[in-house]
């Protein structure tokens, strides 16, 4: 099954036949019946809900097939419809059902991560293996440790995001499977608690990767936010600036190599992480006037950049410390954006 949506019913004569299953019913969406109810027992709790169409005369066809629409459980009065069903009972004056509510994949997964971050309780002493030893899940831990923390972490501080350290479960389902809804029908709490134990011996490793992985987030994070001084919270100010106004094209004042310039370009590349701004997103007439002064083939750094401006407003102004360092600053940077 694909999956299934919660629904409560709205009508008393409705609620009789689910509990009853005394033959078909059919549905109305007009003046004339198109659909022909009916329902067989799965188990002595468990109808499942089945629908054929009903043609222009009023009849039934040899060539029509029972199509699954849901699932009724008869001790807790539940019904549970598929997608592609509840059209057919939600339409009309007064519909069969009411209130479709969640996906039941959605909740079960919920239910079964809640349960176990319950278990590891944010602890990695209480998963199964205290040690990474998977080829490729050491190569991934490696590989993140050295590259994507940091990366993850200039993204949050642009996101004004901070990372919470905390244990995050991740079990999901690509579909419903019938036996896994069925053994929940049965007994909820045994089949959240059996999944949530499979769930941590099958992905041991890995739960405990998610652990190493948060030690060198926060570790990059941390740093960065303490690295007042990088080019990238220069980046952040100049996005945030950006980001505080409207501006399609902005003034942008450089200091490089002793020269000074200010031409207009587009605000939006020079928003986010850049190893440096490239001439590309500089009109054509500035491009050639920054080329004569900086050389072909170059863009600027954040650390270059003296003041923003947008009309007659400065949107953006390097702190002092910055304006006294420009003279010093590194040598060109090559065209192209990063």
């Amino acid at each position: 099954m694909e999956d299934l949506i919660t629904c409560k019913v709205a009508r008393e004569d409705f609620q009789q036949w689910l509990a009853s299953g005394n033959g078909p019913v059919t549905i109305h969406s007009g003046e004339k019946a198109d659909v022909l109810l009916t329902i067989l027992e799965k188990t002595p709790s468990v109808d499942y809900l089945y629908r054929t169409s009903i043609a222009k005369d009023g009849g039934i066809s040899w060539r029509n097939s029972l199509l699954f629409c849901g699932v009724y459980d008869g001790e807790n009065h539940a019904l549970y419809l598929a997608k592609d069903a509840q059209a057919i009972f939600t339409r009309g004056p007064v519909p069969l059902v009411t209130e479709p509510g969640g996906s039941m994949m959605e909740d079960i997964c919920g239910k079964v991560n809640r349960r176990v971050e319950d278990i590891v309780a944010n602890d990695r002493s209480n998963l199964p293996v205290q040690e990474v030893t998977g080829w490729l899940a050491a190569h991934n831990l490696e590989h993140y440790q050295k590259y994507g923390a940091q990366t993850d972490a200039i993204q949050m501080l642009f996101e004004g995001r901070a990372p919470d350290g905390k244990f995050h479960s991740g079990y999901a389902m690509e579909e419903l499977p019938e036996a896994a809804f069925l053994a929940w029908l049965q007994d909820p709490e045994g089949f959240i608690q059996t999944e949530a134990e499979m769930y941590i011996k099958s992905n041991s490793e890995k739960l405990l990767q998610q652990f190493l992985e948060n030690d060198a987030l926060l570790a990059e994070y941390q740093a960065l936010v303490q690295d007042t001084g990088s080019p990238i919270h220069r980046m952040k100010a100049i996005t945030d600036a950006l980001n505080g106004s409207s501006a399609k094209m902005v003034n942008v004042t450089v200091k490089k190599g002793g020269e000074e310039l200010t031409f207009k370009m587009e605000a939006s590349p020079m928003k986010g992480h850049h190893t440096y701004y490239s001439t590309y997103h500089i009109p054509a007439a500035d491009r050639r006037r920054f080329q004569l002064v900086f050389g072909r083939n170059t863009g600027f750094k954040a650390e270059e950049v003296v003041r923003i401006t947008y009309g007659r407003n400065t949107i953006y102004e390097a702190p002092p410390a910055q304006e006294e360092t420009m003279a010093e600053s590194a040598g060109p940077a090559m065209g192209g954006m990063m």
